[in-house]
């Protein structure tokens, strides 16, 4: 017979509260725009794997200008509802063009936005009792002037030598003076690899406790094993990513150019993004075997990754390139010039390989060249399959990473009391 005092006591479990989490997000960035990026993703896949005892706000760009400024909307996005406050129309077509000033790119604009709303959005911010996750430290002045706590992620901009299509190497003191701001304001600041973490731990000794490295990861209920194309001729080859100048496209065009000779013409260059290839020379001596796929939404990008038979990245430097991680994740293996955070996912004839940064950029070429020709030969013989390739990325999915991001909020705000109480039903 159950008890007075056991009845009692699921009558008030019943009746518990639990902690409801807020957390604002501010990005100059429409996730329902065309813009891709590893900033773009983790947005994105921010909204869609939030917790279900977690809202969460979204500051940001309307790119369609049909959406009324500085007001509230509730969107869905994968199936998952989220609060929006746009405050800047900024379209994707001006997105793609590189800015000459700062006053004229969106990082300003937004900035400027930023400024005009700050009223209503600090009424706002303040009434959900949010925690704030930033990616960019040149807005980590609004929640440390709110008295809000933050979460902050570098994701390598701003490093010495570093040429992008961007401002920040004319204006890099603006990174720079917000990237000492933010770490001295910030409750956690991420990296989104452990040299840089290391790096901004020598930096800023004293505060080098809340300086950590979150990998980034990949959607895997997306991005998943593949079966090999069913042609095996020509041989296919896909980037994906913007044709930053530090990702050494030159170097990339070189290489599928001298890989079609090697091969007799039997190759196919496929190109994912919006970046115009024709700006660097190099191009014109593969246009007619590239096919330039444009924007892809994550699913189209799965399959346009699936329909290749391996991936390249040429890049000087990176962050923790997420094509990389999505490639190897349908199944495809990648020939990268070394990178020291690609050492955990590419594997040795495994899921790929790593070319050293040796000798002359002719001797560059011919080394991925004839790694490309392993590729080939591996997976006519057999030797290699994307179930084997995938396994490579297991530990960088959103279940371990972004999952740590929604555990610091929740620490940040249960320590704070900022948690608001729920009812269970």
């Amino acid at each position: 017979m159950t008890s007075t005092l056991t009845l009692a006591l699921r009558a008030r479990n019943a009746n518990r509260v639990k902690p409801r989490y807020q957390i604002c997000l501010i990005h100059p960035f429409d996730p329902r725009g065309e813009k891709v990026g590893g900033l773009e993703t983790y947005i994105r896949d921010f909204i869609t794997f939030h917790p279900t005892d977690t809202d969460i706000l979204f500051i940001g760009v309307d790119s369609t200008g049909e959406l009324e400024l500085g007001k509230l909307h509730r969107m869905t996005f994968r199936g998952r509802g989220f609060d929006f406050l746009p405050i800047l129309h900024y379209s994707d077509q001006q997105a793609r063009e590189a800015a000459r000033s700062i006053r004229t790119s969106l990082t300003g604009q937004f900035f400027m936005a930023l400024l005009r709303h700050f009223g209503p959005i600090a009424r706002l911010i303040r009434a959900r009792r949010c925690s704030v996750d930033l990616r960019r430290v040149e807005f980590s002045w609004l929640p440390a002037i709110l008295r809000l706590p933050f979460v902050q992620m570098l994701h390598g901009e701003g490093a010495p030598k570093l040429q992008m299509d961007s401002l920040l190497r004319k204006y890099a003191f603006v990174h720079n003076t917000g990237e000492r701001f933010a770490v001295a304001m910030s409750e956690k600041f991420l990296c989104v690899n452990p040299f840089i973490t290391e790096r901004l731990q020598r930096t800023y000794p004293r505060r080098k406790d809340k300086i950590d490295t979150l990998w980034t990861w990949v959607n895997t209920d997306i991005f998943k094993p593949q079966l090999w194309p069913l042609r095996s001729s020509p041989f296919q080859i896909v980037f994906a990513g913007r044709l930053d100048e530090f990702k050494d496209p030159p170097l990339m065009f070189r290489t599928i150019d001298r890989l079609r000779r090697r091969l007799n013409g039997d190759v196919r260059f496929h190109y994912i993004g919006t970046s115009d290839p024709h700006r660097f020379e190099e191009f014109a001596a593969i246009e007619d075997i590239t096919v330039r796929h444009g924007f892809k939404d994550a699913a189209g990008m799965a399959e346009t990754l699936a329909s290749a038979h391996a991936g390249i990245l040429t890049s000087e430097f990176e962050g923790m390139p997420r094509c990389v991680l999505e490639t190897l994740a349908v199944g495809r293996p990648v020939v990268a010039m070394h990178l020291p955070q690609l050492e955990p996912v590419i594997h040795s004839g495994d899921s790929g390989y790593l070319v050293a940064r040796n000798g002359s950029r002719d001797d560059m070429v011919d080394a991925l060249v004839q790694r490309f020709v392993d590729v080939r030969d591996a997976i006519e013989a057999g030797a290699i399959n994307p179930v084997q390739i995938a396994d490579s990325i297991r530990s960088f999915t959103p279940g371990t990473q972004l999952a740590r991001v929604f555990r610091y909020h929740q620490e940040i705000q249960d320590a704070r009391g900022l948690a608001a109480a729920a009812p269970t039903y």
